[in-house]
């Protein structure tokens, strides 16, 4: 069996993948989204063993598809992208995490006749899409700045109180998920110096997203001077949901909210 194949033997044995869909999620692309046709024709020509896989699944006509066939095949296409297959040998090990209401991360191995032997199952953390920020940026804390990946429920951060005042509070709640291949984030860079790395999509702490931002943009007493996508050498994005009703942080010195809501 191809590969394909066996990750549609997981699908409908085990369960489908939690992912992030890139149509959505921020991996950077143009403005449009490509053509549907073409972007079928480029799979079915660059992956056949995929394509193949996907029309025998959905039980589609390749010879005759549909607008709506275009779009199942690459959703399909996105889903796959989703549940990686590493060899080991005559096998193939996986581990990914289902889809909820129970967010289960299963691993375990799966052969090439497409025999799944389940190694383990196991509750995760619900699935966050990479909406976050960049593992090297540094959190303000009380007792200084603190690496993003170091903090954990209980740390003590700088937030926003109610009235606009820099109080002390414990953090809630940590999230981290792997970035997807491609994954692009925004150095934010402002004319006082100050700068961040962060997922286009995070929210300021005025609710504007990074990636709606321009220079010259009014920023926390200061202006953009830049704001440049590049490419994520990082495994994974954070993010931080402070106590309070603002749920407010600073990230090198930048005022951000959280997108892990109350």
């Amino acid at each position: 069996m191809s590969q394909p194949d066996l990750a549609y033997r997981l699908i409908d044995s085990v369960g489908p993948p939690s992912y992030c869909d890139p149509s959505i999620y921020p991996v950077a692309r143009p403005d449009a989204p490509p053509d549907a046709p073409e972007a079928v024709a480029k799979l079915r020509a660059d992956n056949p063993l995929e394509f193949a896989a996907i029309v025998r699944h959905e039980r589609l006509n390749p010879a005759g598809l549909s607008a709506n066939d275009d779009e199942r095949i690459l959703q399909q296409d996105r889903e796959l992208a989703g549940l990686s297959l590493t060899p080991d040998g005559p096998r193939y090990r996986f581990r990914y995490q289902l889809v909820g209401p129970r967010s289960d991360e299963v691993s375990g191995t799966i052969d090439q006749q497409g025999a799944i032997t389940v190694e383990s199952r196991v509750l995760a953390h619900p699935h966050i899409c990479p909406i976050c920020l960049a593992q090297w940026a540094g959190i303000a804390t009380p007792s200084g700045e603190l690496p993003v990946s170091k903090v954990h429920s209980g740390t003590v951060v700088w937030t926003l109180d109610a009235a606009g005042n820099r109080v002390a509070a414990p953090v809630l709640n940590v999230g981290s998920t792997r970035t997807p291949a491609g994954h692009q984030i925004v150095h934010l860079q402002l004319a006082d110096g100050r700068s961040v790395d962060v997922s286009p999509r995070h929210p300021l702490a005025d609710g504007r997203r990074v990636a709606d931002l321009a220079p010259g943009d009014p920023l926390d007493g200061t202006v953009i001077a830049s704001a440049e996508r590049r490419p994520y050498a990082g495994t994974a994005t954070w993010d931080l949901l402070p106590a309070g009703p603002t749920h407010v942080y600073w990230a090198d010195g930048i005022p951000l909210g959280s997108t892990l809501g109350s």
